[in-house]
């Protein structure tokens, strides 16, 4: 089976028609799995690829095209959230005894393939639902399913998840230690290909490369500040303000939607992060080039270490392609800060005590002059092997190599 290192390409009407199942934001203002596989699919046949999202912002259509049904559990999420202590994923356990919302549609598109892309216990158990149609093929993007604590009463979503792992004919992972985490989580081996964010790339570089930003030194985060992300991006902000406070013309710019800028406002404000507000993703390139250094967050804290060692976050490529540098806050084994060791494309802050931080962050700075050349490496790097259409071509591959498989067996 293609392992995802062959540059073999399948044509489009010879790709499997593919079920995604999941409970990530397929929406156009998506961020993190959910941007990850908008970004992927974006050129799969939309002839032959149908979303059933039980997230509860599905679109009937993703940016690419593609068909999405909704399949949310419909629980009023204060009801949920009270009883979670108690009981467990009482929505997921609805999802689970439910009858399937969208079947008769599902069925007439008949699947050749069902790509689960589970984030939570709902979108296991919606995966769960979906096997009958087909193969299964597994996308996990973090550790997460092995460290489900909960009460299982309702539903036991580490005992259903192995049982997903094990019913798969493949896996995709999203990086080379949660791939070795899921062969120890599940017990047993399957093709996997690990694929990370593609991102659309020019043949001409992007315009940041051509010289440093000039006046105010701008560094920049993008994204969720989900905990997985919180300490590291918490540090850097304090970091910014004892460096403004010493006399530097600098300020952090926090890009996120209004549940991230509410959830710790007080503390945002205190810091003086200023507030950018959300960026559609068309225009995330542009605006982002108009800053200086670039953030990436991986938690410290060690109940988050699982998240940090097994996830490599959809920004890395993303601002790998802007063509400004990147500062990688985190603890040394993040699955972020080892692929940006292993390209020697960023800058690290890898302890967290003021000193360690402020002093990356001060190199940072003083380094501004240098800056496109460390991001040149960065973008050369995301053209040759993260650009969208070399990326999904590999993948694409791999699926319809998975269908074969399983066709042989």
């Amino acid at each position: 089976m293609n392992d995802g290192s062959s540059q073999r390409t399948v044509e489009q009407d010879a790709l499997p028609r593919v079920l995604l199942v999941t409970d990530a934001d397929l929406s156009p203002g998506s961020r993190g799995a959910g941007r990850t596989l908008v970004n992927l699919f974006s050129r799969y046949p939309a002839a032959r690829f149908l979303a059933l999202s039980a997230n509860s912002r599905a679109p009937m259509e993703t940016t690419g095209g593609h068909r999405v049904l909704p399949a949310a559990h419909g629980l009023p999420g204060r009801i949920t959230t009270s009883l979670r202590p108690h009981f467990g994923h009482v929505d997921a356990a609805w999802v689970r005894y439910r009858p399937l919302p969208h079947r008769a549609d599902v069925a007439r598109f008949a699947p050749e393939l069902v790509l689960a892309v589970p984030t939570q216990a709902v979108g296991i158990a919606l995966a769960g639902r979906c096997r009958e149609f087909g193969p299964l093929v597994t996308y996990l993007m973090d550790d997460w399913l092995a460290f489900e604590p909960g009460v299982r009463s309702a539903f036991d979503a580490k005992r259903r998840g192995r049982e997903l792992l094990r019913a798969a004919v493949a896996w995709l992972s999203i990086s080379p230690y949660l791939s070795g985490s899921l062969r120890a989580f599940a017990g047993v081996e399957r093709p996997t290909h690990e694929v990370h964010n593609a991102v659309p790339i020019g043949d001409a570089p992007p315009a940041a490369l051509a010289a440093p930003r000039t006046g105010r030194f701008r560094v920049a985060y993008a994204g969720s500040v989900w905990p997985m992300h919180w300490d590291a991006i918490a540090a850097v902000a304090q970091s910014v303000q004892r460096l403004r406070d010493g006399g530097s013309d600098i300020e952090f710019v926090l890009y996120t939607d209004r549940f991230f800028w509410g959830r710790y406002e007080a503390e945002w404000r205190r810091w003086g992060v200023v507030d950018g507000g959300l960026i559609p993703y068309e225009l995330l390139f542009a605006t982002l080039a108009d800053c200086d250094l670039l953030l990436v967050a991986s938690a410290f804290a060690p109940e988050q270490a699982h998240m940090s060692r097994s996830s490599l976050q959809t920004k890395v490529t993303d601002y790998m392609a802007v063509g400004r540098p990147i500062l990688a806050c985190g603890p040394a084994e993040a699955a972020s800060n080892t692929f940006l060791h292993r390209h020697e494309c960023a800058c690290f802050a890898e302890e967290l005590t003021p000193a360690s931080v402020d002093g990356a962050l001060r190199a940072c700075v003083e380094a501004r002059a240098t800056g496109p050349a460390v991001a040149r490496r960065a973008w050369e790097i995301a053209r040759r092997d993260h650009e969208l259409g070399a990326v999904t071509a590999r993948l694409y591959a791999f699926l319809a190599d998975a269908v074969r498989l399983y066709s042989v067996r």
